[in-house]
């Protein structure tokens, strides 16, 4: 029995060795995979929020011929288009955001990846707002740093218009936004966009008088940036900053007390700030977190250049002028008046103390007493002031003036403003009749013109009433 047993497996496995044995006659067809690589160089992108992106991929194939492909572009895992080039209006916030560009087989579903970073800044990042009125009506344009000029972006950013003549525009730039004042209004709007943030009722709805505004009103923020102040029609209102536009919440009523600021915030040390009353001709001041304005203590030491309790003379104007690193030291100047004629006055803050500096009487200066718009260096000790259609280099050590430019005699200068970052361009608004329009003036190390002319100029806006840097707070 066990020999049959036997027997019948030898002859199945001589059978399977049989089979084994046997030709294998098969063939076996291989197709090669098409490699594809995506070859650009260029990665990284940063343009404004609303500018275009345009990407054209090199793709590097092994096996072109036949071949098609499925494509996708993908932010934060949504699909913004599905062709080969990518060609978009950039709409995200400002902000850094990784994309990913997929290229699939559709022969075999094999796909590659390309990583893009993309930096996305505000639409209108830095430059000049020209406050100008043009038909009636007040606007903002704006001249970008690459000299590109948007008209009026508040309007078409909210599809509306905004009545009333432009007054002034100060911005506010820890929080990313602006204010925009009219002769009707008040307004706030988002630096980076231009969207509309609040009026009168959400920033000034305690406005101690009715509008129109009688004078342009002003905004500062306090050393700390913790503190705002606008002042409008002498009176003060005050409000902490926060630190974006969700956290601003409505400005005080009028600050109590009888007093008539003259239009300025001057921020001294982290704990104080001042301002300046042109009723009593002395300067008032206000401690952080304090609503309470009262009139600067006498400084009478022999140190003292004049006595802040009891300047005795009109302001007319001011500016900023040294600053150290980290703004802990800060110098503003001040155009005083008098019967005798017009002064230089300063005073000077670190971050705990505050002196007088500069007093000196603006003589062999012409034109001294006609000037109406003036900008101080912040690296020399050096001012400019303009007269009708001229502009005077005012030296603060030699005491004495001299004309540098004239423009021709049909213009008028409206306003003139220093790059204050590097004290080393002067921007001029100038009107011709109702027409405006804007200069740039590089300064040399002496503070003269450089080749005794302007390296740029912009036409095309309405009546100038201000010029203010983008993006610059103080």
């Amino acid at each position: 029995m066990h020999l049959k047993y036997f027997l019948k497996l030898s002859l199945a496995v001589l059978i399977m060795l049989t089979f084994a044995c046997r030709k294998d006659n098969q063939s076996f067809k291989y197709e090669q995979i098409n490699d594809i690589k995506i070859t650009d160089t260029k990665t990284s992108f940063t343009l404004p929020q609303l500018d275009s992106l345009i990407i054209t991929p090199t793709l590097a194939e092994t096996l072109p011929a036949g071949d098609s492909f499925t494509y996708s572009w993908k932010i934060d895992s949504n699909v913004i288009a599905e062709s080969k080039n990518l060609r978009i209006k950039v709409t995200l916030s400002p902000g850094t955001y990784q994309m990913i560009y997929k290229v699939t087989s559709n022969r075999n579903g094999i796909f590659t990846l390309q990583r893009y970073t993309i930096i996305v800044t505000g639409a209108y990042p830095d430059g000049w707002y020209i406050v100008n009125n043009k038909n009636g009506k007040g606007k903002v344009s704006l001249i970008r740093t690459d000299d590109v000029i948007f008209d009026n972006p508040m309007e078409v950013a909210n599809n509306k218009s905004y009545p009333g003549k432009a007054l002034a525009l100060y911005n506010f730039g820890k929080g990313g936004f602006f204010y925009y004042f009219t002769d009707q209004n008040v307004y706030r709007f988002n630096m980076n966009d231009w969207l509309e943030l609040g009026d009168k009722s959400s920033v000034l709805p305690g406005l101690a008088t009715p509008l129109p505004f009688k004078t342009a009103p002003v905004f500062m923020m306090n050393t700390s940036k913790f503190e705002q102040f606008i002042v409008a029609d002498g009176g003060l209102y005050v409000g902490v900053s926060g630190t974006n536009s969700d956290n601003v919440k409505p400005l005080t009523q009028r600050i109590p007390g009888s007093y008539d600021l003259f239009p300025g915030v001057f921020p001294s040390t982290f704990n104080l700030t001042y301002f300046y009353d042109n009723t009593t001709m002395s300067f008032m001041q206000m401690e952080i977190l304090s609503r309470f304005l009262k009139y600067a203590p006498a400084t009478t030491t022999p140190s003292d250049s004049f006595d802040m309790a009891n300047v005795g003379k009109k302001m007319i104007a001011y500016d900023r002028g040294v600053t150290t690193l980290g703004d802990e030291g800060i110098e503003w100047y001040y155009i005083m008046e008098d019967n005798a004629g017009r002064y230089l006055m300063s005073i000077t803050s670190d971050s705990n103390n505050s002196a007088t500096g500069v007093n000196q009487k603006m003589e062999n200066s012409p034109e001294i007493g006609s000037a109406t718009n003036f900008a101080t260096s912040s690296i020399l000790k050096q001012l400019y002031y303009t007269v009708d259609n001229k502009v005077y280099l005012y030296d603060m050590l030699a005491q004495s003036a001299r004309l540098i430019y004239t423009f021709p005699g049909s213009y008028v200068i409206k306003d003139i403003e220093m790059l204050r970052s590097t004290s080393k361009q002067l921007v001029i608004g100038v009107n011709n009749g109702t027409a405006g329009e804007v200069y740039y003036f590089d300064i040399n190390g002496q503070g003269q013109f450089s080749n005794n002319t302007y390296t740029k100029k912009f036409t095309g806006f309405g009546e100038i009433v201000q010029v203010a840097a983008a993006r610059q707070n103080l």
